[in-house]
């Protein structure tokens, strides 16, 4: 299967992500240069033990557009390693905990890539984002989501240690 994340293309079965993945993920993940300088989140749809197809991981901190660029990237290329999918990106704010509140909020949302694709079919399209650098965009969203107000969270965002 062949996956595109903007200029990257990666050929990998991914699988449901399972805690034993996450965690060889999470181990893998905190041992790149500089993660130290950023806040990670565990949020979404595997922090609530629903049934999903990705990791939601959040950064937070301010940053440098290359090393921000290769830690998502990096991320990224460890869930393939690991066959799951890890869903990364870097927000302004810390995630919004929908458990508590499902107020909107504008939040300032760096990606790698502009759109990923699977085996040929758009899973996710930011193409009206701006390149700030190279394969890095960044765009606002508001949240929640439409999808996320019809969900009930019972977890807040959950900050992540080495």
């Amino acid at each position: 299967m062949i996956w595109q994340y903007g200029n990257y293309e990666f050929d990998c079965n991914l699988k449901p992500p399972t805690i034993d993945k996450f965690n060889i993920w999470k181990d893998r993940f905190f041992k790149l240069n500089n993660v130290n300088q950023y806040d990670v989140w565990l949020a979404s749809g595997f922090r609530e033990n629903w049934e999903t197809k990705d990791i939601d991981i959040v950064l937070n901190n301010n940053f440098n557009f290359k090393e921000l660029h290769d830690i998502m990237l990096s991320a990224i290329k460890i869930g393939i390693d690991n066959n799951i999918f890890v869903d990364i990106c870097h927000w302004n704010i810390k995630p919004l905990d929908y458990s508590n509140d499902k107020k909107e909020i504008e939040v300032l949302k760096t990606v790698v890539g502009n759109r990923i694709v699977q085996d040929g079919k758009v899973i996710t399209d930011w193409t009206n984002s701006i390149e700030i650098y190279p394969n890095l965009y960044q765009f606002k969203k508001t949240y929640p989501t439409k999808k996320q107000m019809k969900r009930i969270y019972k977890s807040k965002p959950i900050l992540l240690e080495a």
